[in-house]
Parts: structure tokens; sequence; C-alpha cells
């Protein structure tokens, strides 16, 4: 049987990049450590989320998977206050879409890698 919580990897070119940016839209970023010589934190959108992020540098997945280290997941958040989160995160990168309502009130955004996810208004 799978358990409650979920994981997912992102593979990112700038550890460091990835952790700064993370933390100023307001991910919680914790157990930061190293592995194999490389970088590596996780991180999760809320406190009490059971979903949690953990990011690798592609040159470490290069080596331990080399597989997988083109594989971008599509991954949609959901926020209760759609405008102030996108407020947030216009502010840290322009690649910020504007808030569109169709087909639901969304907008996009990409990370320091170029990794594109949404973001859906409930």
């Amino acid at each position: 049987m799978f358990s409650k919580n979920t994981g997912i990897m992102l593979y990112v070119d700038d550890i460091a990049a990835e952790r700064d940016f993370w933390s100023a839209i307001g991910f919680e970023v914790f157990n930061q450590s190293e592995i194999m010589g490389f970088e590596t934190f996780e991180m999760k959108p809320h406190t009490d989320s059971t979903l949690t992020f953990t990011v690798y540098a592609k040159d470490f997945i290069r080596q331990v998977s080399p597989e997988v280290v083109d594989m971008k997941p599509s991954l949609l958040f959901e926020s209760a206050d759609l405008c102030s989160l996108h407020e947030r995160i216009a502010a840290v990168t322009d690649t910020t879409s504007p808030i569109s309502t169709q087909p639901f009130p969304n907008f996009n955004f990409a990370n320091p890698s170029g990794h594109y996810f949404a973001v859906r208004g409930i």
C-alpha cells in the first residue's frame, strides 16, 4: 500500500538559485544536505502539505539516473488567494503570466531552470 505522502523530484541547473526562488515565493525549505558532493534540499508548498519536493542538481542526476534527467512534470498548484500569490511570484520572476479566467482562474510562472508551473484559484 502507498502512504498518504507524495514526493516529486525536480532536477535543476542551480540549486542555490532554486532554493532562493522557492523560498521567496513562500515555500517551506528544509532538509538541506549534500549527496555525493552535490547540494540538495526538500520543500513544501505549505507547512501542512503531505506533498514534498526534493530538488536535485541535474549534474548529480546525470551520474546516478541519466535516463530521467530531462523529465519535467506538469504541476498545478492551488491557491485560495490567487491575486496575492500572483503578486508575490511576479515580484520574484518576470516569467509570471497575467491571471486568466478561462477555463478557470489561473496563471503560470517559470522557476530559474525554466520549468513552468500553473496555479489555479480555488
